[in-house]
């Protein structure tokens, strides 16, 4: 498996990994979010990354600027260029084989070459897994709150 970029060609395929998710346990997402226009919006910026094998896109995620909402007093002020990852998606048949952490890991890595000296992200407060596997890789829950009529925790990682 290897990680890159996302191309303007990947987009209807990562809409369908998005779409093929609502539902599940711990998911946030529905038919308005995230959409196709998300994806070519985020390739756009070169901040969509996917995970291939051989020819098909196993997971993707979004490594950008903290876009959400308003910078949460609960994160890190020291941190100059707060980076963000989300829409972080791996195809049903490929979880439960580290494909997320691999991804994660390399956005971690590469976030520096970017600029950002510090990542948060948002996750569901019922998304178990995703909190398990941030907290393994080193990111601390430092706040809640709502937003779009969700209840989420916040984390951050300093880098």
């Amino acid at each position: 498996m290897n990680i890159r970029l996302a191309e303007p060609s990947d987009a209807e395929e990562i809409a369908e990994i998005y779409r093929s998710l609502i539902g599940m346990p711990g998911c946030t997402w529905d038919e308005t979010y995230p959409t196709i226009d998300f994806v070519r919006r985020d390739i756009g910026l070169n901040s969509l990354y996917k995970v291939m094998d051989g020819g098909r896109i196993a997971g993707c995620a979004y490594l950008g600027d903290f876009e959400e909402m308003e910078r949460p007093e609960c994160f890190d002020k020291s941190v100059r260029k707060l980076g963000e990852f989300s829409r972080v998606a791996v195809r049903r048949e490929y979880h439960r084989r580290g494909i997320a952490r691999e991804l994660l890991e390399y956005l971690i890595k590469e976030a520096p070459k970017r600029g950002y000296d510090g990542l948060a992200l948002l996750v569901g407060t019922e998304n178990h897994n995703a909190m398990a596997l941030y907290e393994k890789l080193g990111f601390k829950r430092c706040g809640s709150g709502s937003l779009y009529e969700t209840d989420w925790h916040f984390y951050e990682l300093k880098l």
